[in-house]
């Protein structure tokens, strides 16, 4: 099973291997992966571990040991491809050898250069509008034609920006390409509440009940098969 564990999930797992309190669901979570479920790592962790939207700038870097090591053990070798490289691909179809790869690095971020300013810009556009326009601006910007994830991008970007009840957040532009590089391709994407929202059929969110109903799946596979 080809399982992809956003930030929050990978780091709460490094937490508690560190000894950090509050994270025991997500020890359970990791030994429930092992050796059943192939996790890689991608320059979307790196991004996030090395420049953090979501905490203290002080704090950049302090989980890059722990995630190589976890890593290490989930991901058999394996990084998902930088996103560009995955949607070029894409123009031949949909195929895990064009999204896996072992030639990823902890000093190669992603890049999301090409987007920057795309969410701010279609705040407040009701979602027929929001889409159409980052359909055009994405493929505008990146070269690309009109492959899954240029549309499943433009999709999210624009359910962000028509949701008025949400404050926008500082991730929203990382979160939205990582899901649409990565969500095409996995058996379950363990993100956040929002974003398992926006994609429910594949998709786990990170509070304990829901983690906790999938180590028991994880469990009762091993089970069952046994």
């Amino acid at each position: 099973m080809l399982v992809y564990l956003d930030q929050n999930h990978a780091s709460r797992m490094a937490k508690h291997r560190l000894g950090q309190r509050g994270h025991e669901v997500f020890g359970e979570l990791y030994l429930a992966l092992r050796g059943k479920a192939l996790a890689p790592p991608s320059p979307f962790h790196v991004l996030e571990t090395l420049y953090p939207i979501r905490g203290p700038a002080e704090k950049a870097g302090y989980l890059l040991p722990a995630l190589e090591r976890l890593f290490a053990e989930l991901s058999q070798g394996y990084w998902v491809r930088p996103w560009q490289e995955v949607a070029v691909r894409q123009e031949r179809g949909l195929s895990r050898e064009d999204f896996l790869w072992r030639g990823g690095s902890w000093e190669a971020p992603a890049d999301l250069s090409p987007f920057q300013g795309l969410p701010e810009a279609l705040r407040g556009l009701p979602y027929r509008e929001a889409l159409e326009g980052t359909l055009k601006e994405i493929k505008g910007r990146t070269g690309l034609k009109e492959v899954p994830f240029v549309r499943l991008l433009a999709e999210l970007l624009a359910h962000m920006a028509s949701d008025l009840n949400r404050k926008p957040r500082p991730s929203d532009l990382l979160d939205a390409v990582m899901a649409a590089t990565v969500y095409p391709y996995v058996d379950l994407l363990l993100t956040d509440r929002y974003l398992r929202g926006l994609l429910p059929g594949k998709s786990v969110g990170g509070r304990q009940r829901e983690v906790m109903a999938l180590v028991q799946r994880f469990r009762e596979g091993v089970d069952s098969s046994s």
